[in-house]
């Protein structure tokens, strides 16, 4: 949709006198945390130049809302909403009534297209029914011309009702799947892949944040030096443009006005470290306010996504019920759960044995949201889980052929170049674990830690 059409259908035309006097009653910007989206609704029609404005944050025409929707949350379109409304209310519609609405104009679509196409039906068959059955064209005959543009009448019309047809049911398919969007985005097991991303975003920003905060305190250090400058920003990559106005220098210096990082613009002698400094505490300053705002907006988010989970009453919020011993549901078969993984306090994973299905023996991580029930473990259950779950010791012992190496070793070394192999118990010996690593043959060779405790193989018991 062009400008001028979003600008004409964005609202009546009224008399824009007053207008900037109180432009709270002029515009009304709202948030959806079920779809993450803003939203402007305006009661005047938008002058070209706002329209540009909230056109390039990302703000588009919806014309049957009758509204202007981003696609979702950033500070510079809350910014924006809030210089134009003052604030920023809930939404009043859910997402599931936005989509049946959605759903029924879709329906409507069909329904016309469906009607339209039985027209184009019955006047087909009102041109055909006036040729007798099996009458072929007469040619040379005088009627030869109406004949054959007859036919054609009756071949494009067949070919509308065709296409009307096929249209009507692509409609009733974008109206089921309006639906389904809805339902789909409050299962359960959606919601709760959507608060582990929204987790990890979380996560990235507060190192974003923890990282402009360890360069600002090396930049405000008061043993601050051109040396020290100058190694500061081979890591910290802060860009900046030089313009010869801002930062006058002798004709024999680089005269480049472009883009620049500051490790540059030192090494040339355009700028001094003082200047350097002066720019990245500015540039660190406003990376940590921009990251603060979209660290308060994740946290919002994960509040209602959980409190939306845990009011859903799913298997997925009940995690914390989970216990060895105990049967979970996936892909219709009962498994048993051998072993529960935790991070951060939550269980993160479960591990159980391996589909039937599959064919194969061996254990499986199931994570909460691909279990959709749970069984909780009788007493005898619960002590046979916890016996199973404990795993053999890993033995230590230096021996002929083994390699000696320290634990900092061992930790470096690629996992696709070391394992652990476990052994079960006979009448020699109990079940026990070893460390091997590939040797420069490329053979496996057992492994002897010399910085750790020396643990040998346990005898029967």
């Amino acid at each position: 949709m062009n400008q001028a059409t979003a600008l004409a259908l964005s609202a009546e035309t009224l008399s824009h006198t007053g207008a900037e006097e109180n432009t709270s009653h002029v515009y009304r910007a709202t948030y959806s945390p079920d779809d993450n989206k803003l939203r402007l609704y305006a009661t005047l029609r938008l002058d070209e130049e706002t329209y540009k404005k909230i056109h390039a944050v990302g703000f588009r025409w919806a014309p049957k809302q009758k509204l202007f929707v981003a696609p979702a949350w950033t500070p510079g379109r809350e910014d924006m909403l809030l210089s134009l409304a003052g604030d920023i209310e809930d939404e009043d519609s859910t997402l599931f009534e936005r989509q049946e609405q959605r759903a029924e104009r879709f329906n409507d679509y069909s329904d016309k297209r469906a009607g339209e196409s039985e027209q184009a039906l019955a006047h087909v068959d009102a041109l055909a029914s006036a040729i007798p059955f099996g009458q072929p064209i007469l040619v040379g005959h005088h009627s030869e011309r109406r004949a054959r543009r007859y036919a054609q009448k009756i071949e494009n019309g067949m070919k509308r009702a065709v296409m009307l047809f096929e249209r009507a049911e692509y409609w009733e398919a974008r109206a089921q799947a309006s639906l389904h969007h809805a339902k789909n985005k409050e299962r359960p097991d959606v919601r709760y892949r959507r608060i582990k991303k929204i987790e990890a975003e979380l996560r990235k920003a507060e190192k974003n944040i923890a990282r402009s905060q360890k360069y600002l305190t090396m930049w405000r250090a008061e043993t601050l030096d051109l040396k020290m400058a100058r190694l500061i920003s081979n890591y910290d990559h802060v860009y900046a443009c030089f313009t010869l106005d801002k930062f006058p220098r002798p004709p024999e210096k680089s005269q480049y006005e472009g883009q620049m990082s500051l490790h540059s613009a030192l090494a040339e002698e355009i700028i001094t470290f003082e200047q350097a400094r002066d720019i990245a505490v500015r540039c660190h300053e406003r990376a940590i306010r921009y990251q603060e705002r979209w660290v308060s907006h994740y946290r919002n988010r994960l509040s209602y996504e959980r409190a939306m989970l845990d009011e859903s009453g799913s298997v997925v919020a009940r995690t914390d019920e989970f216990q060895p011993g105990g049967q979970v549901k996936s892909r219709g078969e009962w498994l048993t759960i051998i072993r529960i993984n935790k991070s951060n306090g939550q269980v993160s994973s479960v591990e159980t044995p391996c589909y039937r299905f599959l064919g194969y023996g061996g254990t499986m991580k199931l994570t909460p949201d691909r279990i959709t029930d749970y069984k909780a473990p009788s007493a005898e259950e619960a002590s046979a889980a916890k016996q199973a779950a404990k795993r053999p010791p890993i033995v230590n012992y230096p021996g002929e052929g083994f390699r000696e190496m320290t634990k900092a070793e061992w930790a470096k070394t690629p996992p696709d170049y070391k394992g652990v192999r476990g052994v079960a118990g006979n009448d020699e010996h109990g079940a026990y674990r070893f460390r091997r690593v590939m040797s420069n043959g490329y053979t496996l060779v057992n492994v002897y830690i010399s910085d750790m405790k020396t643990v040998e193989i346990p005898k029967k018991s």
